[in-house]
């Protein structure tokens, strides 16, 4: 059980298996950019323990524009939080790249952009069907505003239900790959998140907002163990601030290491579409049974649920596992990959991204923006 744990927590995070993130070199640390690490602050997970300090900040030149390439470690939080992350700032493009980030193997590259482009398009499919059997293809139709020291492009990758869209890059010339979003550099990155989850079509809400002034935004998968056993302390801040806190959940399966997850949530989608305040009951129900679930069971343990609350079962056959929930999910795993998301449980709390969270730090958190504070 541990180590399926370990896996859900990083089979997104793809730098710990395939593109490894290049180390710091044993040299005197570079200046601490006050600006980089305010961002970076508000940015990765939140925890109040959490201290970032930059390891390495190297600027590379291309055709296009400059790129910095920066490693930051953090220090002093909880022990699943402490890591290195690797960013990359387009400065041309005014814009902050978090993820995984790997150097490519520049004798085989080529020198033109076409070259570049079909070298990547054979190259990330292979590593990625064979580190984590994940099929996927890569588009380069993505729209891109403005000067820019990156190429942009999206992984088509297959759930065996159809197709979801996850964001990369690769740097002009072709020295570094990134699988993960940009970020405005301009932008405050807590107040960026809260404006798309006020307006996303993704977030399946379990009540109506009413006065609520702190919303907390999961991102999870049925199938995984760290799920089940993080969501009574979302619970708790909801049952403890009803009125304030309003709560909503993002389906993210791991359908590569979770053979039933996907299934799962395209029932949760219909339930969720039919009767929303019955949402989390489902999640509870599938977590009750989480080690004894099984593919074929999905089905007959939704279909139960559904008949045991008065839904009509006719409604949800016609919605599960159809194209109309099939998109939903897949237009909710593509929303994550844009948001950053590494892990799961991930969750958004008036923007402040929370993983792993402890009683203690998630009781000050929602205690502060529930007072109108910063945390």
């Amino acid at each position: 059980m541990k180590s399926k744990m370990m896996i859900t927590g990083l089979v997104l995070f793809t730098a710990a298996v395939v593109f490894a993130a290049p180390p710091a070199t044993e040299r005197e640390l570079p200046p601490q950019d006050a600006e980089v690490l305010r961002f970076v602050g508000r940015a990765l997970a939140w925890h109040p323990t959490s201290k970032f300090t930059i390891l390495s900040d190297d600027k590379h030149m291309t055709p296009s524009g400059s790129f910095r390439l920066i490693q930051v470690e953090r220090t002093g939080a909880s022990p699943g939080l402490n890591s290195r992350s690797t960013l990359v700032i387009d400065e041309p493009g005014k814009a902050i790249w978090f993820g995984s980030v790997g150097s490519l193997p520049s004798k085989e590259v080529g020198k033109t952009v076409e070259e570049l482009k079909a070298f990547v398009d054979v190259f990330i499919p292979d590593i990625l069907m064979k580190n984590m059997r994940m099929k996927a293809k890569v588009d380069w139709n993505v729209t891109k505003e403005g000067p820019s020291a990156l190429v942009p492009f999206e992984l088509v990758v297959d759930t065996g239900y159809g197709d979801f869209r996850r964001p990369g890059a690769v740097t002009v010339g072709g020295a570094f790959v990134l699988l993960g979003a940009p970020m405005p550099f301009d932008q405050d990155p807590v107040a960026y998140r809260r404006e798309m989850f006020e307006t996303s079509k993704e977030i399946m809400w379990d009540h109506e907002a009413g006065g609520a002034t702190v919303s907390i935004v999961e991102f999870s998968d049925f199938e995984c163990p760290a799920c089940r056993t993080k969501w009574p302390r979302i619970k708790s801040q909801i049952e403890k601030y009803p009125k304030a806190v309003l709560h909503g959940m993002v389906n993210f399966p791991l359908p590569s290491i979770h053979p039933w997850a996907f299934r799962a949530a395209s029932a949760a989608w219909c339930v969720s579409e039919m009767s929303p305040k019955l949402l989390p009951q489902f999640k509870e129900t599938f977590y009750s049974l989480q080690n004894d679930m099984e593919l074929s069971l999905v089905t007959p343990t939704s279909v139960d649920f559904v008949i045991g609350q008065d839904l009509e079962e006719e409604q949800f056959r016609e919605c599960y596992l159809k194209k109309i929930s099939l998109d939903a999910v897949h237009a909710q795993m593509a929303f994550g990959n844009f948001l950053g998301i590494s892990s799961t449980p991930t969750y958004f709390v008036n923007g402040w991204m929370v993983q792993a969270p402890d009683a203690l730090s998630l009781d000050q958190l929602v205690k502060a923006l529930v007072a109108g504070e910063e945390p």
